[in-house]
This record gives C-alpha cells, sequence and structure tokens, in this order.
C-alpha cells in the first residue's frame, strides 16, 4: 500500500509538471525577428489563425523589411511594394495578386485590432524572403533575400545543394542510406530514388518527428519550398494542409492522393513516425 501510494505521488508530481510544461509552452509569445533584429509589435500581436497559418501585422514587419505599404480603406485593401515587387492583399479575400498575378491562399487576410493581417507564408511567397520557424521559442526567422528568389530555408554553414530530378534540395549532411538521402537543417530528408523504372518513385520528403533534435514545423516548411519548384501550387496547398494535420509524433495519416500535371503525390504517417511525401511520375 506504501509502494502504491509513493507511486501516485510520483505520477502526480509527473502530472503537474507536464501540465506546468504544456501551458508554459503554450503562453509563449509569437516572436518575429528580420535579419538580426527582433520587431516589436506595440499593440496587435502576431498569432496562429484556424487554418494554422501565422497571421502577422503587416506594418511593422514591411517597416522592418524595408517595404513600402499604402492602405486603401475604401476598397479594404493593401498594397505591399518591395525590391521591385508589388503583393496586394484583400481582407477577408483569399485571393491576392503579386506584380499583377492573381493567386490564392488557403486562409485570408485579416482585419483586427485596428491592424492588417496577412499570413506570413504568402508574404514571404509574395515578396521572395527567406523564412525560418523556431518552434521551440515560437519565433519566425526573415531574412531579404533578392528580388525573385524562390524562398527557401535560409543557408547556413556547410549548407550544399543537390538536384533531385530537376528539385534542387540544400541540404546539411548525407544520410546513411545506399540510396542518396539529402538531410536539411530541420532534419527533413530527401530520400532519391536515382534510376527509377516506370511505376517507381523519384523520391520521398520526409518531415521527421521520431529524432531528437530534428523540427517538423520547419521540416514541413522545407518540404513545401522544394515542391513549389515544379508542382502547382493548388496541389502543393493541398499536400502541405494535409500534411500538416499530423501535429503529434501518434497522429496518424491515412494514405492519400494528390494529382498534379506531371506528378502524383502520396502522403501518409503511421503512429509514431514521420510523415512521408512520394513523388512519382506520370
Amino acid at each position: 500500500m506504501k509502494r502504491l501510494t509513493s507511486l501516485l505521488a510520483v505520477f502526480l508530481i509527473i502530472t503537474l509538471f507536464s501540465s506546468s510544461f504544456q501551458a508554459t509552452a503554450a503562453s509563449l509569445p509569437l516572436r518575429v525577428v528580420v535579419d538580426g533584429q527582433k520587431v516589436s509589435f506595440p499593440d496587435a500581436q502576431p498569432f496562429i489563425d484556424e487554418q494554422q497559418r501565422v497571421q502577422l501585422p503587416v506594418r511593422f514587419v514591411t517597416e522592418a523589411l524595408g517595404a513600402k505599404v499604402l492602405w486603401d480603406g475604401p476598397t479594404k485593401k493593401a498594397t505591399i511594394m518591395l525590391n521591385g515587387k508589388t503583393m496586394v492583399v484583400y481582407i477577408g479575400k483569399s485571393s491576392y495578386t503579386v506584380d499583377g498575378k492573381t493567386k490564392q491562399m488557403d486562409t485570408a487576410a485579416l482585419f483586427k485590432e485596428s491592424r492588417t493581417f496577412v499570413p506570413l507564408r504568402f508574404l514571404y511567397e509574395g515578396l521572395a524572403l527567406n523564412v525560418n520557424w523556431d518552434d521551440s521559442v515560437k519565433t519566425v526567422y526573415i531574412t531579404t533575400g533578392e528580388s525573385g528568389a524562390t524562398p527557401t530555408t535560409p543557408p547556413s554553414t556547410g549548407t550544399k545543394t543537390a538536384d533531385v530530378h530537376g528539385f534542387k534540395v540544400n541540404y546539411v549532411k548525407m544520410g546513411p542510406n545506399l540510396e542518396p538521402a539529402y538531410v536539411t537543417a530541420s532534419g527533413m530528408t530527401v530520400y532519391e530514388n536515382e534510376n527509377p523504372t516506370a511505376g517507381q518513385i523519384l523520391f520521398q520528403l520526409t518531415i521527421v518527428f521520431s529524432d531528437d533534435g530534428s523540427d517538423p514545423v520547419q521540416g514541413a516548411i522545407d518540404a513545401e519550398s522544394i515542391l513549389r519548384q515544379k508542382v502547382e501550387d493548388s496541389v502543393v496547398d493541398a499536400v502541405m494542409k494535409y500534411a500538416r494535420t499530423k501535429t503529434k509524433i501518434n497522429d496518424i495519416l491515412k494514405m492519400k492522393e494528390f494529382s498534379a500535371q506531371n506528378y502524383t503525390i502520396l502522403v501518409n504517417s503511421r503512429e509514431y513516425n514521420d510523415v512521408a511525401i512520394t513523388v512519382e511520375p506520370k
């Protein structure tokens, strides 16, 4: 009986500690760092919306980037100009334009607390920025890139680039497999089938949950930036929306197939495993 009481006490302490840790983690504010400088938000704060997109008060971030922002109240339209690019977003609408070309979001720009909020992903895609997310401290790191550059994970010391069937992969080390495996700074791994025959996959993007030090949030960003190089935006949006529904290692994703013009993409994840995104030629 004494031993049972002791075990219950230990269990209670662990439970209370875990709950306290989770509450502390959940209460961490979202922070934004632009080119090494923390952005101050004097009133409206960044937040994560129902679509699991980071929403940023656009004026504070764009001012830190050196961008110009024009607000048109009657049409509820914000025009953002940086490095020769012009991005126009409309409050409450999922459509936006970049240099006159209409694109679609899976969420929408918002007007909240007298501030215009723009989803981070579409901001960095529209303005060709480099973005890195550190989930442990809930911080977005933004670095400015050359105009027209493809948004990717900011390069780190020792970063190399591989050509995987026409897709450019920035990686920091090779994996141990016999087939080429390229590991990004987040732990996301690209397994390449060097000599695929008919019906075989070209490569697999693995968003890693199971290894210590891996960052599945940044891993999803890495995977998304690779797919966007040669796969239609609408298909990538659907693929990554499904892949991101796995937020814990014990979540299960049933096999789901997505059809692009030149590729078939399969997404699945077993319990206590990583997310596998396989790309096959049509």
